[in-house]
């Protein structure tokens, strides 16, 4: 159930993202520091997938992974935005990824 919203989700961010690309085009599809609202966003989502990536380091390291996998993560997420943990979540192999 939890991979089913996962996925969702998933999908629901990529049709998005091909949306806002076909509208705006790479030049408008990254503009971060155009007013006070998009630094905001920006600065929102740089908080929110630095605890993921915390959150992802220590589940790595909880399950005996190497450190490139986290480096290999950090570059994915620094590349994909929010498309890094949703892939990383849908593929970690284990149902139970809340609850130790």
């Amino acid at each position: 159930m939890v991979r089913l919203v996962i996925l969702a989700a998933l999908v629901a961010h990529g049709v998005l993202t091909i949306i806002s690309f076909r509208d705006h085009g790479y030049p408008g599809f990254f503009p971060p520091f155009a007013d006070s609202n998009t630094t905001q966003i920006f600065s929102d989502l740089v908080v929110a997938l630095s605890l993921v990536n915390i959150w992802v380091f220590f589940d790595l390291k909880r399950r005996g992974k190497p450190f490139y996998w986290f480096f290999i993560h950090l570059l994915a997420t620094a590349m994909f935005g929010s498309f890094a943990p949703l892939v990383y979540l849908l593929t970690r192999g284990e149902q139970r990824m809340f609850i130790r």
